[in-house]
């Protein structure tokens, strides 16, 4: 990671235990990069939250690309995608449209919402 990145989550992180806030960074700057290093150093279950599916996929395959995570443990949650929760620590990725909407779902959506209700989130990444 880059120095500024760096910077960014040594202020996240600060004496020894995890803060929270946000980390505004520019176009291009490695937002994404940033969110993933944070996952992985808070080792908790973590939400990235995006605006659209392709954004998505795009997280996921950061994950994989930085991250030593298990596959296993990278989940995907999208209209066209129901991953189930790894029941230990894990990612969850979504949309901000799948943990917003209040009216009735699927049964495997139920269910899937269900899980991330019933869970402590250690770190919730919102992507723009």
């Amino acid at each position: 990671i880059r120095r500024y990145q760096e910077r960014s989550l040594a202020k996240m992180f600060g004496n020894g235990r995890a803060r929270s806030g946000i980390i505004v960074l520019p176009c291009g700057a490695g937002k994404t990069l940033t969110g993933v290093t944070a996952a992985q150093t808070i080792k908790k279950s973590c939400v990235a939250l995006c605006t659209n599916a392709v954004s998505v996929l795009q997280w996921k395959y950061q994950f994989q690309l930085w991250t030593n995570i298990p596959s296993d443990r990278i989940s995907i949650f999208t209209s066209d995608q129901k991953d189930t929760i790894h029941p230990e620590a894990c990612v969850l990725i979504t949309t901000y449209t799948m943990v917003s909407y209040t009216g009735k779902r699927s049964d495997k959506s139920q269910e899937v919402m269900d899980v991330i209700c019933g869970r402590e989130w250690g770190l919730l990444l919102m992507d723009e």
